[in-house]
């Protein structure tokens, strides 16, 4: 006789966890997965962290054990347009700094992304290149 899958609950398998997480204690003793609600940090909207979804992130994307969302869907969706968009400043940058470095309208914009980006994650700002580019705003 099968049992019913149960609405918010998912088998979980530790052994599909990345092998660090396989070390952890949550390993010996996590045998599923449930729906944890969330307020999501930058809109305060309630979401969901699925069992599902939780399945997924750590048996097949590998996502340490410990992670936790913080972002509802339509914000993490914002947020990696935004880190997209960011990666693409970084590459013209790499690819052409010398040109670039007198460019207000292109560090203007560089400056507004990333600053954009704080409001969706919490930590890890990069005060540095901000710095770098308001001196070269300055100069410009």
């Amino acid at each position: 006789m099968s049992s019913k899958p149960v609405a918010g609950r998912v088998p979980a398998d530790p052994t599909k966890w990345s092998e660090k997480s396989q070390g952890s204690v949550a390993a010996n003793w996590t045998t599923e997965y449930t729906d944890i609600p969330y307020k999501c940090w930058r809109c305060e909207t309630a979401a969901t962290f699925s069992a599902a979804d939780q399945q997924y992130t750590y048996e097949v994307k590998k996502a340490p054990i410990d992670q936790r969302r913080i972002l509802c869907e339509p914000c993490w969706r914002e947020s990696l347009r935004i880190k997209a968009k960011l990666a693409e400043y970084e590459r013209q940058w790499a690819e052409s700094k010398e040109t670039l470095r007198s460019n207000s309208t292109y560090l203007s914009e560089w400056l507004e992304l990333l600053e954009l980006l704080e409001k969706f994650v919490p930590y890890r700002h990069d005060v540095a290149r901000k710095a770098m580019i308001r001196k070269l705003l300055g100069a410009a």
